[in-house]
């Protein structure tokens, strides 16, 4: 039987169109055809009919099949007792073996169609920032309207996909499984550290490094394509150009009231909130102590964490002067709302837990 003949045949047999009369030479040539070569040939087959929607199939029992088979076909043509004695073992035992090919390849095109349910995902939908603990034992603040998805699927790997809003990051050392964010095509890697990546439109993210070490650049890039930083250093990274400019801690602080003034004029005017930046100072009349602290992270680049609903939502008046230190400012705002504060590497824990003030 030549090639093409039998491709044919085992196509109409696959799609349930061979005819009866050709399943003897059809079965001894399949007894001859190596396996490999046909299961490539089944592959090519199913892969050509585009038009058919694959589903994951169960196994049929093979002998109520053939039976099946057989009572169309008597029904039609009666047996003859010789060719029932033709009939070997190798014939089904072939007949077995083409339809779990055809379930195996069946199976792995359902499966490649499949969702990935291996990651886990963390949105915050408040209007202030959360803490999320990763099952790594890193954890995350996650600012409003922050989506991230965590993998970590693989013992020796730990990928987070970074979609949309400010994220600051503190992980968990484990040498062997470096930990991975993707944003947008950037990916930005470390061992043990705390640094944040904050988009500041569609076309920049601005990374930056509290603390350790991290390397910054695409995906793709080999290690003297990459821009590494250490602890208050940052990189701001243009999408659209694919390009990254570093930013030194020198020069952070040189340019800091500047950036401030930036920051803040673009901050108060989104706020839903009585609040006046002028002359290096800022003023509250009854403002929401969650819109305050938002400024507050600006003004002192810093990031800040609240776990009481109560106090985010209670009222602050005062002025506050650029040049008067956070650690003053946290402490005059605890006494007037009886809670205490935390500062370690650039961000601040603030609780009414009655816990005594730990500053670093």
């Amino acid at each position: 039987m030549k090639e093409h003949t039998f491709k044919d045949q085992l196509s109409a047999y696959i799609h349930n169109r061979l005819e009866a009369q050709y399943y003897e030479s059809f079965f001894d040539e399949m007894a001859k055809t190596d396996t490999v070569l046909l299961e490539s040939w089944i592959a090519e087959i199913l892969d050509e009919d585009e038009t058919q929607q694959l589903q994951q199939i169960l196994l049929p029992d093979l002998k109520s099949v053939h039976l099946k088979i057989l009572e169309n076909i008597y029904t039609i043509d009666p047996p003859k007792r010789i060719a029932l004695r033709r009939m070997r073992f190798w014939t089904w035992a072939s007949c077995a073996a083409v339809l779990l090919c055809v379930l195996s390849v069946l199976y792995v095109k359902k499966s490649s169609t499949l969702p990935d349910d291996r990651i886990i995902w963390y949105e915050n939908k408040n209007t202030y920032a959360v803490y999320e603990l990763l099952p790594d034992s890193s954890t995350v603040i996650l600012y409003p309207q922050a989506k991230i998805g965590f993998d970590y699927n693989k013992p020796s790997s730990r990928n987070v996909q970074q979609l949309q809003g400010r994220v600051v990051y503190k992980v968990h050392k484990n040498k062997e499984a470096p930990f991975q964010v993707n944003y947008k095509g950037y990916l930005t890697t470390a061992l043990g550290t705390i640094f944040s990546i904050d988009p500041k439109d569609s076309d920049h993210v601005l990374i930056k490094l509290m603390e350790g070490k991290i390397a910054v650049g695409p995906v793709a890039a080999d290690s003297r394509s990459l821009i590494y930083l250490k602890p208050k250093e940052e990189v701001l990274v243009n999408l659209n150009l694919q390009q990254m400019v570093k930013f030194s801690e020198p020069e952070l602080t040189k340019s800091q009231p500047a950036r401030v003034d930036k920051e803040l004029r673009k901050l108060i005017p989104n706020l839903t909130a009585n609040v006046e930046w002028s002359n290096q100072s800022v003023k509250f009349n009854q403002t929401k102590n969650v819109q305050l602290l938002r400024v507050i992270e600006s003004l002192y680049d810093v990031s800040i964490i609240c776990d009481s609903p109560d106090l985010l939502n209670s009222s602050f008046t005062g002025s506050l002067n650029s040049k008067e230190s956070l650690t003053n400012f946290l402490t005059s705002f605890c006494q007037l709302n009886g809670c205490t504060f935390r500062v370690d590497n650039g961000i601040v824990n603030i609780s009414n837990s009655g816990r005594k003030e730990d500053v670093q």
